[in-house]
């Protein structure tokens, strides 16, 4: 690259780092460096690039005392006729306090011999500009310290970190600033600045204002004419930094916690397939360590055998390598005891912030019981349809000997049957059907009680294990092929109500297989079954025709193949309506894209799914299904399902009865409260905030002292520490003051439920009777009615941003569900993956005709998953914000969590009907006597002086009020047992 410049460039500047070479220069740099030293500079190219051999090896060493926080210079000239470069090094402090780079300007001078007294004259000046330009300028404190310790020049930043002028810090000393304890210790420091060294540390900084800062400094000493004349420092606050530094170490201190509470495998590796994370389940089942400090870049190859690592390390760099993740793919995991575990492994690759992958992220679930549970379910149903597939008896045990060999993992197979006259063991079948290691037919193979391995199963009616290894002569001459034999075989008695069927045997070439005794016990049963079943002849389709479940065969095509009779029956279609029409014609239009969804995603034992499906008489009833196997080559699928209607049915009766429980209870005007031991509040209805005018949050775990006249407290105290449990009670009247000091009168019936878990405490159901008690002394005012309220629960308050699709959610998330985010905000993407699948899709419609038809409010249940993985359900209520062009721009959420509320609906229920008395007496009962005293007060008022029986009207009154006190306090005795 050549340049061509009637101006030659006399000076430049650029930035070198110190592990990366050049990364930045300005414009004039490639001009100056073609013309002075015949290079070429780009981006990451070195010293020894652009300079000479000789020149570059100055400038580097230069830098290495720069990298020590010391300006350098540097005057080049490579002989007396050539020009005079003057090199100016200053070091730069990166974002993370150290020294990672440096700006190296350069000047070309051309000497003559009248210039160079001028030169050196140019060279001070520049000097002294740069010098003031880094002090002043600089963005850290600058300062100077004689050799007292007072200082004698500052910066700008300087005043600025004394919270302080130039003008005072520099009539100042600087141990004032230094708290008391770290005095000594930073005296040291500038002692040792003083003797000529080079400091580095960190203190406290107490600022005039008093505010307290921490600063890293680098002090070193000021040296003129061979000298210390004082101390040179800078100053960085770093009291931001640290208090970052300690919330991430609380970040990570948390997130070890969780990790290690939580009953999946966690682990973490680096590209190497180290270790860097692990939680402590992992640490001691997996490495077998107890100290999870010594568990960092370990291998597998560290805590498995050579090949059982290999294969893993392959696998782990398949997962980085290609980017892909992994999910709930079934292993095996093998613990550092030898045992193993089934387990659902996710590996995800660990990217970065250049989204570079630079490890992977390993959970692993332990599945045991859920895949033997499979295993069982599995080999039930392949047996059964063996059975029901095979014609004769001896082709579908054969089929069931094949079956449980290849799943369980055996090589060779027998099968016996009681003789007629129950005195011996009759062979049945064997398999491989090439393979005999008997002499003779089937039926010549006989065995008495306690003979041979089917003798001893015969005898004990138990599961019988025997090894090779134990020299019991029972499995000698059981040769394989030439080199294998049986080394372990296990018997398995078949037995229907307490009747022997048959007795299966099988073995094994592996030494001391294990043997999941389980699984064989519990689809003993099922195997009985259905041999029974095959011979007496009932050949109604196994489970198929029985099941009192609905069972049918799909095609992929649309149409049904097969269904069972209580299919038939639940839909009251004959079976031809039922094999001739698309089976979408029996869903419910809406649940058409859901069913061919689940068809889509077909996989054996999946999540059941609900949709409704129509009977003849036009009728929809809610059934659960759920795709039991798929017969690929066939394009069939075996599906199942159960009647939900009762239970939706059910689920609704619950909600309204709910409903109808807040209509009475919770929306009254009741004051209900919890104290603790101490008699402090630690639970308040709402309409508590009312009666005091504090908030909910402003009374809990405060004194229900303080809140009672000082006056009455002595009435009520002794009776409510002296309450039994289980005791309840009628307190004195008394009275209370709210937050702007007005007294009213309270009236509580109080109930000692400490020993309960549902309450822990004295439960206080109040009314305000301050209009009773006013109209009893004045007779003018009526009386005000209470409410009842239920138990309030904390919601948690979200705000949906439409357009970002972010969602920030209150603190009380965490304590519900255990999520957490650094500032509490939420994706859509990630608030949508934790509701539940099953409520997904109303969830989305709801949403949908929110924003659509801009419907101000909506209400919805649905369940919610935890950190933990456990759903919760939960009450949404959203409420729509329009702009001014009443577009919807935000969704004010809260949610509630109501799972706990589920339990309680049936008791709820029960309620009801005692509830709506209690409203009727509220509504009707009490009215009569108050209609009574309002009448006679009016009388009094308007004609008081054409009156002549004043006596017998104030009579009639007390007695309607003595009436109406009583209603209301067998109102309130009512309430009580009920609640």
């Amino acid at each position: 690259m050549n340049y061509v410049s009637i101006n030659s460039i006399t000076e430049t500047v650029i930035t070198l780092s110190y592990a990366k070479g050049v990364i930045a220069f300005d414009k004039s740099a490639a001009q100056f460096f073609e013309e002075n030293f015949s290079s070429e500079i780009s981006l990451r190219c070195t010293l020894f690039a652009l300079f000479p051999s000789e020149l570059a090896a100055q400038i580097n060493e230069k830098m290495t005392f720069c990298k020590k926080g010391r300006f350098q210079t540097h005057t080049y000239q490579k002989n007396l006729d050539a020009p005079v470069f003057s090199f100016y090094i200053a070091p730069i402090i990166s974002e993370n306090h150290k020294i990672e780079s440096i700006s190296l300007s350069i000047e070309k001078t051309q000497l003559t011999s009248g210039n160079e007294e001028n030169l050196l004259l140019k060279e001070l000046n520049y000097k002294t500009q740069f010098y003031s330009n880094l002090f002043y300028h600089n963005p850290d404190a600058v300062f100077l310290f004689d050799q007292e310790g007072n200082f004698i020049n500052v910066n700008t930043q300087s005043a600025r970190i004394a919270e302080t002028t130039e003008e005072e810090l520099l009539q100042m000393h600087f141990l004032p600033f230094i708290p008391e304890k770290e005095k000594e210790q930073v005296l040291k420091y500038f002692g040792r600045a003083l003797k000529g060294e080079s400091i580095d540390y960190h203190c406290s900084f107490v600022t005039a204002k008093g505010t307290l800062k921490y600063l890293e400094v680098k002090n070193f000493p000021i040296v003129y004419q061979q000298e210390i004349i004082g101390v040179y420092g800078i100053a960085k606050d770093i009291t931001e930094k640290l208090e970052i530094d300690r919330k991430r170490r609380a970040d990570k201190q948390m997130l070890r916690a969780i990790i290690d509470n939580i009953p999946d495998y966690i682990f973490v590796k680096d590209r190497n397939n180290r270790s860097i994370l692990t939680n402590k389940k992992f640490a001691n089942n997996i490495l077998g360590l107890d100290d999870l400090k010594t568990n960092s870049n370990i291998t597998p190859l560290d805590y498995f055998e050579e090949t059982k690592a290999k294969k893993v390390i392959a696998d782990n760099d398949l997962v980085m390598n290609s980017g892909k993740a992994v999910y709930n793919r079934q292993d095996i995991v093998e613990k550092g005891d030898g045992s193993q575990e089934m387990v659902l492994l996710t590996k995800v690759p660990l990217k970065d912030a250049e989204d570079n992958v630079i490890g992977l992220v390993g959970i692993a679930r332990n599945n045991t019981d859920a895949f033997l549970q499979n295993k069982r379910k599995d080999l039930i149903l392949k047996t059964l349809k063996a059975f029901g597939d095979k014609r004769t008896f001896q082709d579908a045990t054969i089929k069931t000997l094949e079956i449980f060999s290849h799943e369980l993992g055996f090589d060779y197979a027998e099968a016996y049957k009681l003789s007629a006259n129950n005195i011996e063991l009759i062979r049945t079948a064997y398999w491989p059907e090439n393979l005999d290691l008997k002499e003779g037919d089937s039926e010549s193979v006989r065995y008495k009680k306690d003979d041979g391995l089917p003798g001893k199963v015969w005898s004990s009616m138990n599961i019988e294990i025997i090894h090779k290894e134990d020299n019991t002569g029972l499995l000698k001459n059981m040769m394989l092929n030439e080199t294998e034999s049986i080394q372990t075989a296990v018997g398995i008695p078949i037995i229907l109500q307490g009747r022997l069927i048959s007795i299966l045997c099988f073995g094994s070439k592996v030494h001391r297989k294990k043997i999941e005794q389980s699984i064989y016990s519990d689809v003993s049963i099922q195997v009985a079954s259905a041999m029974e079943r095959k011979l007496s002849q009932n050949q109604l389709s196994d489970f198929f025709q029985y099941s009192p479940n609905l069972i049918a065969v799909i095609g992929l095509d649309g149409f049904i193949k097969m269904a069972n009779p209580a299919f038939v029956k639940t839909f009251n279609y004959s079976k031809t309506e039922i094999l001739s029409q698309p089976f979408s014609t029996f869903i419910h239009p809406h649940d058409l894209d859901k069913t061919f969804e689940a068809i889509k995603q077909i996989s054996v034992g999946g999540e059941d799914f609900e949709i409704r499906c129509r009977q003849k008489n036009g009728d929809y009833i809610w059934i659960s299904w759920r795709f039991s196997r798929f017969f690929e080559n066939e394009n069939i699928v075996y599906i199942y399902g159960t009647n939900v209607t009762a239970i939706k049915n059910h689920a609704a009766l619950l909600r309204n009865s709910e409903k109808r429980f807040k209509a009475l209870v919770q929306e009254g005007s009741d004051h209900i409260a919890i104290l603790d031991h101490d008699l402090k509040f630690i639970y308040n209805s709402p309409g508590t905030e009312q009666l005091y005018g504090f908030s909910i949050d402003q009374l809990s775990h405060t004194y229900f002292e303080h809140r009672v006249c000082s006056d009455d407290w002595s009435k009520i105290d002794g009776i409510l520490k002296e309450l039994k449990e289980g005791q309840r009670i009628q307190l004195p009247s008394y009275r209370v003051k709210d937050q702007s000091d007005t007294i009213h009168w309270i009236e509580t019936i109080a109930t000692n439920l400490s020993d309960d878990d549902a309450v822990g405490g004295i439960v206080l159901n109040s009314r305000d009777i301050t209009e009773f008690i006013v109209q009893e002394r004045q007779l003018i005012e009526s009386l005000k009615r209470y409410d009842i309220v239920a138990k309030a629960t904390s919601d948690i308050i979200t705000d949906y941003h439409i357009a970002s699709g972010i969602m920030k959610a209150s603190d009380t998330l965490e304590s519900v569900f255990g999520w957490t985010s650094e500032n509490g905000s939420f994706t859509s993407e990630w608030w949508n993956d934790k509701i539940h699948p099953e409520d997904f899709e109303e969830v989305r419609k709801s949403a949908q005709d929110l924003l659509k038809n801009s419907i101000q409010n909506l209400t919805i249940e649905y369940r919610f998953r935890c950190a933990d993985g456990s759903y919760k359900y939960m009450l949404d209520r959203s409420h729509l914000m329009l702009d001014s062009q009443q577009k919807p721009i935000r969704i004010i959420g809260s949610l509630q969590d109501i799972t706990e509320r589920k339990s309680h609906l049936i008791a709820i229920q029960n309620h009801n009907k005692r509830l709506k008395e209690i409203a009727w007496m509220q509504s009707h009962v009490v009215r009569a006597p108050l209609a009574k005293i309002m009448g006679l007060v009016d009388l009094m008022i308007n004609y008081r002086e054409d009156l002549d029986n004043i006596d017998e009207i104030l009579e009639n009154i007390l007695i309607s009020a003595n009436e109406l006190d009583g209603i209301i306090r067998e109102i309130a005795v009512k309430t009580e047992n009920e609640l």
